[in-house]
């Protein structure tokens, strides 16, 4: 069966960055190895929504992916026109936004189907359901508009072992174009799900990973970079792993990760995401070894009311811990935190100020707490009288809120004004180490020569930092 898998980034912004959609890719290998003809239609590069309808046409079932509350918009035109181009198609969404809010995806999108949760087992069935014209409104992870009722069939058990998922189909990606269009590293995951209980992020993951978190092989991670490394031809890659918290696998596993990758021949120059709470110096150590340059931390704050509030975890006393192994053996430190919780006070931010202070980070990012349907601060903010607006999608992408500085909870303590002054304050802050730094400075002249485009990209926003205009 021809199977069309729908990225629909079309003529939409990407706040942090533009990326390849790796939930879709592994779809697409899933549909191969099956036998389907799965084509991927991707909108990023398009600039009219007609550009695709070529690729479109003959497809029995359309795969339209939704990764989050600000993307249905763009999901919704998209699925409607190919409608148009192929009106006999089965339509189903799928992806983060559907797996907490089926219901809302499949009646606003006006899709036929919302396929929840891990869908590399599910879109093969349901590909090979319809191709029978069997009874698809029976299968596991499937839910659908029944007239005025909505049905959410029961949930398949997740797949244990993530070395058996196919690895992505890098190969359908226009990468020349995203290369030149701005993104800088490759992306790869390593693990799925979170075991940690934050409110701006569960129960949301929960419901699209099944809870807790599991883990892939050093081994199966490798032959994945060194198969992406042949498709671009090349032994030395940048990579950004995706993971929520790759830091959860053991230092062993870093270790046979960089013995592998020597054994390869490969070389990879690589960031990640981490909780402070999960590394320890040696840990850090062999991370640095195996080509990690920059670790970007969840600090969020410097008081622990706040950290409490959030259900964190951690304590500002880890987080200096953290940045100070990551001094030691050289690895450039982000520290991202988020103001404007509705509890939080100008005590607070100014504990927030001090600890990066402390911290020194190469780098900071700025976020303005956002109340994200399907996650727990969105109940509380909603209950407490705090949620100022739902009407407006895209005020749901933290990235797109902190670079237009607005929020979608009222602050009792605070102003929007307060808290947009304190990111404006340790902006500047930022914006000082990264001059004063002689490491920062070694870095950018460094990129400077390598990539002169994205080094005066991020000269500028220094010098923005300074005047106090935000990112």
């Amino acid at each position: 069966m021809k199977v069309a898998m729908v990225y629909p980034r079309w003529q939409w912004h990407e706040y942090n960055g533009l990326a390849e959609p790796l939930g879709v890719l592994h779809l697409v290998s899933a549909l191969r190895n099956a036998g389907h003809e799965p084509v991927f239609l991707d909108y990023s590069p398009c600039t009219s929504i007609t550009e695709l309808d070529h690729l479109a046409r003959g497809c029995s079932l359309v795969g339209v992916a939704i990764s989050a509350a600000a993307k249905m918009g763009r999901a919704t035109d998209v699925l409607q026109h190919l409608r148009s181009v192929v009106p006999e198609a089965h339509f189903m969404v799928g992806g983060a936004y559907p797996s907490i809010f089926p219901e809302i995806c499949a009646r606003g999108t006006g899709a036929d189907s919302a396929m929840v949760g891990e869908g590399e087992e599910t879109v093969v069935e349901l590909a090979d359901t319809l191709e029978r014209k069997g009874d698809w409104k029976s299968l596991k992870n499937m839910a659908f508009p029944e007239g005025d009722r909505f049905v959410e069939n029961p949930r398949r058990p997740v797949v244990k072992n993530l070395d058996t998922i196919p690895y992505p189909a890098r190969d359908v990606v226009d990468y020349d174009w995203y290369l030149a269009n701005g993104m800088s590293e490759f992306g790869m995951v390593t693990t799925r799900g979170c075991p940690f209980h934050c409110i701006y992020c569960k129960p949301s993951t929960d419901l699209i990973f099944g809870g807790g978190i599991r883990l892939r092989s050093a081994e199966n991670v490798v032959g994945e970079a060194v198969g992406l490394a042949e498709l671009r031809k090349t032994r030395h890659l940048r990579v950004f792993f995706k993971d929520d918290t790759i830091t959860m696998h053991p230092v062993s596993w870093f270790e046979e990760f960089r013995d592998r990758l020597a054994g390869a021949g490969v070389r990879l120059e690589w960031h990640c995401n981490s909780r402070v709470d999960t590394v320890t110096r040696n840990k850090i150590r062999v991370m640095r070894e195996s080509g990690c340059h920059c670790i970007s931390f969840g600090v969020e704050s410097g008081s622990q009311k706040i950290l409490d509030c959030y259900r964190k975890g951690t304590t500002p006393e880890q987080a200096m811990s953290a940045f100070r192994w990551c001094h030691d053996f050289g690895v450039e430190a982000t520290a991202n935190i988020m103001i404007g919780y509705p509890l939080e006070t100008n005590d607070d931010v100014e504990a927030t100020y001090r600890l990066l202070k402390k911290l020194k980070p190469d780098d900071i990012i700025v976020y303005l707490s956002t109340a994200i349907p399907g996650r727990h601060i969105h109940t509380w903010a909603k209950e407490q009288g705090y949620l100022t607006t739902d009407e407006n999608p895209e005020l749901l992408d933290p990235a797109r809120n902190r670079a237009h500085e607005i929020m979608n909870m009222r602050l009792p303590f605070m102003d929007l004004s307060d808290v947009v002054g304190w990111k404006h304050k340790i902006e500047k802050y930022r914006s000082f180490r990264k001059v004063t730094s002689l490491n920062n400075i070694v870095r950018w002249a460094s990129e400077l020569a390598r990539e002169p485009g994205k080094a005066m990209g991020k000269a500028g926003r220094v010098l923005r930092g300074f005047q106090g205009q935000g990112d």
